[in-house]
């Protein structure tokens, strides 16, 4: 599905920022040179705030792949570790999760919204039911509500018209689900997957546990086109049953009337099939990455969305120092604005906490300056050497 068929939903303030960071740094770097553009001190300083969130998030990922280790359904190992107590276990590795979630400016996708998309229809052909009573946990975090443009034909015009019709999306959609335990098994393995562009009404495929329905409409099509004939087929048969003298001739009134039957239920199983197709078609282009790999793929986010934050409230203070944290928030989110039309509400205070974790922020009666890039790089490459200590 193309980029261009998907807009975001304006009247939703995002947290998060639609650009990766070397675009961001790319911006704001010609942004600066403007006035200043023998200067490449800042260039470095954006390369080492880069490389501290590298590092700091390479290390939460290596603490989280114990946790993970013993719940992956894709170890490998012999002997998998002890967990000791495997509730509290399983409570440290969702937090941590949730953590990374957090930083990724994901959402929690609530009971009621879960309940809200479960219950819409698709218009794409695949229904399917799923029951979250046999899961034991069920966490899902999506990003970014967008609309998606697509072209569909639809029976009421005999298929013969296309027509366009908006689809809600979510950009970004994590799932964290525990199964509950079958024969005793301990511990229930825990799955965690990341997806693409979800339709707000196609929620229900990402289960393992699906279970796919016909639509009205196929089940009148399969009622129309195959239930005159089988009623016909049938009563001819019994009708030959009836008048047969021998037992060879009723054997064939009889494997007439399976194979009338068998033609009707094989119509039912093509159906089903299709619909089948359809549901791995949909979750083969959805589908990022799966279990440890999606959990890597997450720290990538939340280490971006750190730096780019991080960014652009110091470059923003290095320009204009002296601002105040209302104008501050007001000055990133109209550059957001003006570069990539996009609402978002930029949490001014995570960032100025990030600046202020980082020793870059100076405030002095609400006015606020961050220090020289020169300076913050040198602050930074210490940073770096005391994560890997001796």
């Amino acid at each position: 599905m193309s980029e261009l068929n998907i807009q975001y939903n304006q009247e939703v303030l995002e947290r998060f920022i639609p650009l990766s960071s070397a675009e961001l740094a790319h911006l704001l770097v010609q942004r600066w040179r403007q006035d200043h553009p023998e200067d490449k001190a800042f260039s470095r300083f954006i390369e080492a705030l880069a490389t501290v969130y590298d590092a700091v998030y390479a290390r939460e990922l290596e603490e989280l792949k114990p946790l993970y280790m013993p719940f992956n359904p894709d170890h490998d190992m012999v002997k998998p570790m002890n967990l000791g107590d495997e509730e509290e276990a399983k409570k440290r590795l969702i937090a941590k999760v949730e953590s990374f979630l957090q930083d990724a400016n994901f959402n929690l996708l609530d009971q009621q919204m879960l309940n809200e998309a479960l219950n819409k229809t698709s218009p794409y052909g695949v229904e399917v039911s799923v029951d979250l009573s046999e899961f034991q946990e069920t966490l899902i975090f999506y990003r970014g509500t967008a609309v998606r443009t697509d072209k569909l034909r639809r029976w009421q015009s005999l298929f013969l018209k296309e027509e366009q019709i908006q689809v809600p999306v979510y950009r970004r959609l994590f799932v964290l689900l525990q199964l509950k335990p079958e024969n005793g098994q301990a511990p229930a393995p825990i799955y965690m997957k990341l997806f693409k562009d979800i339709p707000h009404s196609d929620l229900e495929t990402i289960f393992p546990n699906t279970k796919v329905k016909m639509r009205l409409f196929d089940k009148i099509k399969l009622a129309v086109t195959g239930g005159g004939g089988a009623v016909t087929g049938i009563a001819s048969a019994i009708g030959k049953l009836s008048a047969a003298a021998n037992p060879t001739a009723a054997i064939g009134a009889v494997a007439a009337i399976g194979g009338i039957i068998w033609k009707q239920v094989s119509s039912v199983l093509v159906q089903r099939t299709e619909y089948m197709m359809q549901l791995a078609k949909n979750l083969y282009f959805y589908n990022l990455d799966n279990n440890l790999g999606a959990v890597a793929y997450l720290v990538e986010l939340a280490s971006a969305e750190e730096h780019k934050e991080a960014l652009l409230g110091y470059y923003f203070l290095l320009e204009q120092p002296g601002l105040t944290q209302k104008a501050l928030d007001e000055k990133v989110e109209a550059f957001v604005k003006e570069q990539l039309d996009f609402a978002m509400d930029y949490e001014v205070r995570d960032g100025l906490e990030k600046l202020k974790h980082l020793d870059l922020l100076q405030e002095e009666a609400g006015r606020l300056r961050v220090i020289d890039p020169a300076a913050a790089t040198d602050k930074l490459k210490s940073r770096w050497v005391a994560l890997f200590p001796g």
